[in-house]
């Protein structure tokens, strides 16, 4: 015979213990705990009344959880989600964390049998190669783009949709998500070098060696540079952060448009010559270079990148345009230099 469900305490425990216990839950239920995090989770039980209490609540709520038949998966499962998904929201504000504890505790069976019937994580992985770009668009809505030679993977939870940027350039549509079972979702963008939350928008998010770059068109958007109060970007601003410092730089520089590639085009304005052959070159597969001579020349003017060979038809608008040659070498290397 099974044993009953711990029943919750009638009295909330405070936000900030309720807190601790969850991330007590989830540590211990990853499987990682050695010997000394089990007597760190005894001595912090054992502190004070209100931590029992505290934790008796969470362990309520994850009883209740593993009453759910299993739907390709475990009871624990779901309920160990369910508090990794509470930890997260840490950050986000006390309210939504026992917002979802709350009506998890309060919704019944059927109400987590609905939810199983969802993956708890769903994942995707989209990728271009040099010269493609991509355009998706996700379950929640948001229409994503993938620049060339560019990877990003989408992790959607019912309390969160991530998309982590391991190379290249998106840019970013967000969705109303108007399906999702727990209101309108944060969206996130990882980087290595920066986390950006967005605020209803529309943005680009571009990741070199040495440096993570932001390009707003339209909304707003929450710069996270670790501890440090997030930098609020609004549209028409850009902003970097590289990889040895340790704060958000809003770029002056605006003679190039970062987010013109999501529509098809280039968009240069007086633009250095060396800068606009270096765009041009992430779309060609060999060598694509400059010569420090002609380097300085400025280039304006909208280069549309629909149709075959747009590198090509560029480059011979350039040509055309200024006094430039180009110089062939081996492996089809090219060099714009003087005519």
């Amino acid at each position: 015979m099974k044993p009953a469900p711990r029943q919750a305490p009638k009295n909330c425990a405070a936000p900030e213990l309720l807190e601790q216990a969850i991330t007590w839950a989830v540590r211990l239920g990853s499987g990682s705990a050695d010997a000394a995090a089990h007597a760190a989770w005894g001595a912090w039980r054992a502190a004070h009344p209100a931590h029992e209490a505290a934790w008796q609540q969470v362990q309520a709520i994850e009883d209740t959880f593993r009453q759910v038949p299993p739907v390709g998966g475990t009871g624990n499962e779901l309920a160990h989600g369910a508090l990794q998904a509470a930890t997260r929201l840490r950050g986000q504000g006390r309210r939504r964390t026992l917002g979802l504890l709350g009506m998890v505790a309060a919704s019944g069976i059927l109400g987590l049998v609905a939810w199983r019937e969802k993956p708890w994580l769903e994942r995707a992985l989209y990728a271009t190669e040099i010269g493609e770009r991509r355009r998706v668009v996700l379950a929640d809505g948001t229409e994503l783009n993938l620049d060339t030679a560019s990877e990003a993977q989408v992790v959607f939870s019912p309390l969160r949709r991530l998309i982590v940027l391991h190379r290249g350039q998106l840019f970013i549509r967000t969705g109303a998500d108007e399906r999702a079972m727990f209101g309108r979702r944060a969206f996130w963008v990882q980087a290595p070098h920066a986390r950006f939350e967005a605020l209803g928008t529309r943005f680009g998010v571009r990741l070199d060696d040495a440096q993570t770059r932001l390009s707003m068109t339209e909304g707003r958007v929450a710069i996270h540079l670790g501890d440090a109060p997030p930098v609020i970007a609004q549209a028409g601003e850009d902003f970097v952060v590289r990889t040895d410092a340790s704060e958000v730089q809003r770029v002056v520089d605006r003679s190039f448009d970062s987010n013109a590639w999501a529509e098809g085009a280039m968009v240069a304005k007086q633009m250095r010559l060396d800068a606009f052959v270096a765009e041009l070159a992430r779309y060609r597969r060999a060598p694509l270079h400059c010569s420090a001579e002609v380097a300085s020349m400025q280039v304006s003017g909208v280069f549309q990148f629909s149709g075959p060979d747009p590198v090509g038809r560029a480059l011979e608008a350039l040509m055309r345009s200024l006094p430039l040659a180009l110089e062939h070498g081996p492996d089809d290397a090219l060099t714009v230099t003087r005519r």
